[in-house]
């Protein structure tokens, strides 16, 4: 069974299908039922998975042939069934290639198309976008059936197509609405009625749009400057509204309208539980609210902000046995670098009192009564001096030297059989 011709147009890849297909249906062994279970989910998976629009002819033929898979297996012809199966998903893997270079080829307009999307242009401008869709969709059919006519000048246009709409869809966010309210407020006569605030508005709106065509990459920007725009229409359009209200006032009605003010003051007034200051001219009025206001602020404020400086402070103090720990951790390591103790093998080498046999042969020890009146070494600064002996484990057990200024009871050198022998040598000088 061959291919479907149904797509417009042939496959890139249409020479592979076959003999994939055969190889893949070899591995059913004529078990029909599973080829159409494999061919099926791996269908649902790939249009799961999008694939209709990185590879729309793979799937439309995937389609078509996965439904006559199904129509063999209810007429029982199971070799057909096993082939078209196979051709399915044959289709299915060759889509996955395409893909993976469709990614490769329109890269950067699909990042763009990503932009679009997450600034919500399918629904801000979606006759526009669904237009720019439609152009990848053909890049993409390019590719897919191997046209030779595409070629990387081809990105080119598209590309900047798309960056034009991301600005025009950030102009219809951020610019728009202040461009529409400017409008309404010249309509309702603002420019006459309110002239300072609408030339006002008029330059901030002209502004931002500037602004907003040269830096629409900065998302912060562009929102900051359409919104100060539209603050700024938007005043212009009521302020003209109550401009209007007053003019050609009579005394009773301009009465009116200042009793009108005083209520709105008066309501402010009322939310701060402020007295009542309508006997005060409406400026003076303003000004006593005003100051109301910040009273009720600061006694709010102030035991919350006392509340944060004592936090602030237990969390400075909690902190503090931290670091003063660290440094003991840093520090430890130098009482272990003092290899210098360990080091002192000169100590340790220090055989020659071990080796001293030489004491025993030396007469010069017998006529050195200095060793009876030793109490040099009683007084021994060496052994003192040593300190450092005393913190090898060894030399540990050689307290017993300074409790004992007596030579005799040296007991601790008993490992060297040398000082046993010294005991015989004390006799020796008292003949």
């Amino acid at each position: 069974m061959k291919s479907s011709g149904c797509a417009n147009k042939r496959l890139a890849n249409h020479e592979q299908l076959d003999q994939i297909a055969l190889e893949k249906a070899a591995q059913f062994a004529g078990d029909s039922e599973r080829a159409l279970i494999e061919a099926e989910v791996k269908y649902e998976a790939a249009i799961n998975a999008g694939m209709g629009f990185y590879s729309p002819l793979h799937i439309e033929q995937a389609t078509e042939v996965l439904a006559q898979a199904r129509s063999y297996e209810v007429k029982g012809q199971e070799s057909d069934c096993i082939i078209a199966s196979a051709q399915v998903i044959s289709l299915l893997q060759l889509a996955e290639k395409n893909k993976e270079k469709v990614n490769i080829v329109l890269l950067p307009i699909l990042q763009q198309k990503i932009i679009l999307e997450e600034l919500n242009c399918p629904r801000v401008l979606p006759s526009e976008f669904n237009e720019q869709l439609e152009t990848i969709k053909e890049l993409i059919t390019q590719i897919e059936s191997g046209d030779k006519d595409f070629n990387a000048s081809s990105i080119d246009p598209v590309l900047a197509d798309l960056k034009q709409l991301e600005l025009d869809t950030l102009l219809t966010i951020h610019w728009q609405p202040a461009k529409k309210t400017l409008d309404k407020a010249e309509d309702e006569d603002a420019d006459d009625n309110a002239p300072k605030s609408f030339i006002i508005a008029e330059e901030l709106v002209a502004q931002a749009e500037i602004e907003i065509n040269k830096n629409y990459k900065n998302r912060q920007l562009v929102e900051k400057k359409g919104l100060v725009a539209l603050r700024s229409a938007q005043h212009a359009l009521y302020a003209a509204r109550e401009a209007e209200a007053l003019v050609n006032l009579d005394n009773q009605r301009a009465e009116d309208t200042v009793l009108k003010l005083e209520s709105f003051l008066a309501q402010i007034g009322a939310a701060l539980k402020a007295d009542d200051v309508r006997h005060m001219a409406l400026q003076d009025q303003a000004s006593a609210l005003a100051q109301s206001a910040e009273t009720h602020s600061n006694r709010l404020v102030a035991p919350l902000q006392a509340r944060i400086n004592t936090l602030e402070k237990q969390l400075a103090h909690t902190q503090i046995p931290a670091v003063e720990k660290a440094p003991v951790v840093e520090a430890a390591p130098v009482v272990e670098a003092a290899p210098v103790v360990e080091a002192a093998p000169v100590v340790e080498a220090a055989p020659v009192v071990e080796a001293a046999p030489v004491v025993e042969a030396a007469p010069v020890v017998e006529e050195a009564p200095v060793v009876e009146e030793a109490p040099v070494i009683e007084e021994a600064p060496v052994v003192e001096e040593i300190p450092v002996v005393e913190e090898i484990p060894v030399v540990e057990e050689a307290p017993v030297v300074e409790e004992a200024p007596v030579v005799e009871e040296i007991p601790v050198v008993e490992e060297a059989p040398v000082l046993e022998q010294a005991t015989t040598i004390e006799p020796t000088a008292e003949n």
